[in-house]
C-alpha cells in the first residue's frame, strides 16, 4: 500500500526506499528534470490538461514532499487520464522523461560518481512511488471501505453526466463534530462509514450517485436537476438524518452533525474537479455560519484563490527565510526592569501587506509545513538570542509553539540540537503552549513537556482561561508560567467576573509555585491593579509594541530602570 491520506500527503516514498531526508537532495536535479519532462511531453502535442500535468510534474524535485503539490499533481493526473490519456501513455511519458534525464546526467562521462548515481536512484524511486500512488488511488476509487466508489470515480461520473447534457448538483457532505468518534471502539469505527453511506444512499433517487471523498466526506451527484430548490431540499433531508443518533451495530447510538456544500455543474465550473471543489468551498464557508448547508457563489472561489496565492507566497517565504520575529518587551513592574521578550511572528508580503500571525500558522498547519516552520522558528530564536548576547543583552526569550508541536515526540531532541549548536542555555528560552494544544492528546503532550522541562527549557501556558483546562489538570503540568489573556486584563475594570478570574489565576500560580505574566497591558491603571493583585510581570503597549531587533535594542538601552 503506497497511499496515505494524513497531513503529510498521499505518497509513501518510504515504501520505495526513499527517506524523508533524501527528498531535499532532489533539488539538485531540478533543471535536469524540468528539461527532461518538457522533452518527453513534446510528442503528445499541447493541450490545456497536458500542459497542466507537465507543469506539475516538472515541479517534482522542488515540491515532492508537499501535501499541496501531491494533491494538485494527483488531480492533474486523473483529469488527464479521464480525457483518454491511457495508463500506457503515462508509463511511456515517465519512461521517456527518466531516460532523457539519465542521458543528460551521465551521457558521455567516462566515470560516474557514486553520489550522482545515488541521487538519480532517489529520483527514479520517487517517480515510481508517485506513479504507483496514482494508480492505486484510481483502483480505490472503485472500491472503498464504505462500500462506495471514491473521488476519482466521482469526477469521471460527473464528466460523463455533463457530456450527456445533464445539469448536475454536487453535494459535499462531511461530519462536523468528528471528536465524537474518539470514544468508539475499533469495530464501531470500521462499521460507521458503511452505516452512514447506507443512510445517505437511501435518500437518493435511482439516477443519483453517491461516492466517498477524502477525510470523512461524501460526494453526492444529483442528476437532471432543474432548479436549486432540488439540491437545497436534498440537503435539508440529509441534515435531518443527523438530527437523530446513528445506531451502531452493537446498539449504541452516537449523535453526529454534518455540514453540506452545494454546487452546480456546469454553472459553477466547466471541469468536474472545479465543481467538486466549489461544493467543498461552499461547505468550508459554514465554519463561520450556523446554517446547515451553503450554496456556492463566486466570492467563495475568489477567497479560495486568494488563500491559494497566499499559501504559495508563504511556501516561498519559508523556503527563503523571509519570515521575521519581532520582540515585545516583558517588564517587571516592581523593579522596573526588562527581564525578557516574546518573539512574535511577522510576515510582510511582496506587495507590502502584513499577514495576521494566526492566519500564517493556520496555513502552515493546513499545508503540512509545521516541521519546516518549527525548524525555522527555533533557528531564528537562537539567532536572536546570539544577536542580543553580542549587544550585552542577556534576557530570556519566549516563543510560541503550534498545536502540532506539542504532540511531536521529536521536539525535545530538535530543541536540544539547536541549543547545542548555538551553545545557549536551555533556561534562556520559554516555550509557550496553548490550552487547545494540551487538549488534543494529554498523555502525549505531557510526555513531551516533561522531557523539555528535564532539559531546563521553561514552559508557559498561553491564553489561560480561554480554553478548557480544569484546575486539577493544570496542577499536573510541568509549567513555569501562566500567561493571563489580554481579554481579562482589559476587562478588569468593566467586569467583576473578569477581575475575579485575574485574581484567581494570580493566586493559583502562587500556590503552584509558578509565575504569572499579564498580556495586553495598555495603561498605568491596569499595571497598578495587577501589581496590587500580586502580578508583577507584564507585557503590552504600555511599554512597547513588538519591534524588529534594531529597534528593540535601542528601546532596551533607553528604557529607564
Amino acid at each position: 500500500m503506497t497511499t496515505t491520506l494524513d497531513s503529510t500527503g498521499f505518497i509513501d516514498y518510504a515504501a520505495f526506499g526513499v527517506s524523508e531526508d533524501d527528498l531535499p537532495s532532489l533539488r539538485a536535479l531540478d533543471a535536469v528534470w524540468r528539461t527532461a519532462v518538457a522533452k518527453a511531453a513534446a510528442p503528445y502535442g499541447t493541450t490545456h490538461l497536458l500542459d497542466e500535468f507537465v507543469a506539475r510534474t516538472g515541479e517534482l524535485p522542488l515540491r515532492i514532499n508537499e501535501n499541496l503539490w501531491q494533491r494538485s499533481w494527483m488531480h492533474a493526473w486523473h483529469k488527464l487520464s479521464g480525457r483518454g490519456f491511457s495508463l500506457a501513455d503515462m508509463f511511456g511519458f515517465f519512461n521517456r522523461a527518466t531516460a532523457i534525464a539519465e542521458a543528460d546526467l551521465f551521457g558521455g562521462q567516462p566515470q560516474i560518481g557514486r553520489l550522482q548515481l545515488e541521487l538519480f536512484g532517489i529520483l527514479r524511486r520517487s517517480v515510481v512511488a508517485a506513479i504507483s500512488c496514482a494508480i492505486e488511488l484510481g483502483e480505490e476509487a472503485r472500491d472503498t471501505e464504505a462500500g462506495l466508489p471514491g473521488e476519482w470515480m466521482a469526477m469521471r461520473t460527473l464528466r460523463e453526466m455533463g457530456e450527456g447534457g445533464q445539469q448536475v448538483a454536487v453535494l459535499s457532505v462531511s461530519m462536523v463534530n468528528r471528536q465524537a468518534l474518539s470514544n468508539l471502539t475499533a469495530s464501531e469505527l470500521q462499521s460507521l462509514p458503511g452505516l452512514l453511506s447506507g443512510q445517505l444512499s437511501s435518500l437518493l433517487r435511482p439516477q443519483d450517485k453517491a461516492f466517498t471523498g477524502h477525510e470523512g466526506e461524501w460526494l453526492l451527484l444529483l442528476a437532471d436537476v432543474t432548479s436549486m430548490a432540488q439540491p437545497a431540499l436534498a440537503a435539508s433531508q440529509i441534515h435531518r438524518v443527523f438530527d437523530h443518533p446513528v445506531r451502531l451495530l452493537g446498539g449504541r447510538g452516537i449523535l453526529l452533525d454534518a455540514s453540506i456544500g452545494i454546487a452546480m455543474f456546469p454553472e459553477h465550473g466547466n471541469e468536474a474537479d472545479e465543481v467538486i471543489q466549489a461544493a467543498r468551498l461552499a461547505r468550508a464557508s459554514l465554519q463561520v455560519s450556523r446554517e446547515s448547508f451553503a450554496i456556492f457563489d463566486d466570492s467563495m472561489r475568489q477567497r479560495w484563490q486568494h488563500r491559494q496565492q497566499l499559501s504559495e507566497e508563504l511556501r516561498e517565504a519559508l523556503r527563503k527565510d523571509r519570515l521575521m520575529l519581532y520582540l515585545q518587551p516583558q517588564v517587571n513592574s516592581d523593579s522596573r526592569t526588562c527581564f525578557g521578550a516574546e518573539l512574535l511572528l511577522r510576515w510582510r508580503r511582496d506587495n507590502g501587506d502584513w499577514v495576521p500571525p494566526p492566519l500564517i500558522v493556520e496555513l502552515i498547519e493546513e499545508y503540512g509545513w509545521r516541521a519546516q516552520f518549527t525548524s525555522w522558528l527555533l533557528r531564528a530564536a537562537m539567532h536572536q538570542a546570539a544577536a542580543l548576547d553580542a549587544e550585552g543583552i542577556g534576557i530570556s526569550l519566549s516563543l510560541n509553539l503550534t498545536a502540532g508541536d506539542l504532540l511531536d515526540t521529536d521536539l525535545p531532541e530538535i530543541v536540544g540540537q539547536c541549543l547545542e549548536s548555538w551553545r545557549l542555555p536551555a533556561e534562556r528560552f520559554t516555550l509557550e503552549l496553548t490550552e487547545t494544544a494540551l487538549m488534543r492528546d494529554r498523555e502525549r503532550g505531557l510526555a513531551v513537556m516533561t522531557r523539555l522541562r528535564a532539559m531546563g527549557v521553561r514552559l508557559a501556558l498561553d491564553d489561560f482561561g480561554t480554553g478548557f483546562s480544569s484546575l486539577s489538570y493544570l496542577a499536573t503540568l510541568p509549567l513555569n508560567e501562566i500567561k493571563i489573556d489580554r481579554s481579562f486584563v482589559v476587562g478588569m475594570f468593566s467586569s467583576v467576573d473578569k477581575l475575579r478570574i485575574v485574581r484567581t489565576i494570580i493566586d493559583l500560580t502562587h500556590d503552584l509555585g509558578m509565575k504569572s505574566l499579564a498580556e495586553g497591558v495598555e495603561d498605568i491603571m491596569q499595571r497598578d491593579q495587577l501589581f496590587a493583585l500580586g502580578c508583577t510581570q507584564i507585557q503590552g503597549y504600555l511599554y512597547a509594541k513588538p519591534m524588529p531587533m534594531a529597534e528593540f535594542i535601542a528601546w532596551y538601552r533607553a528604557f529607564p530602570t
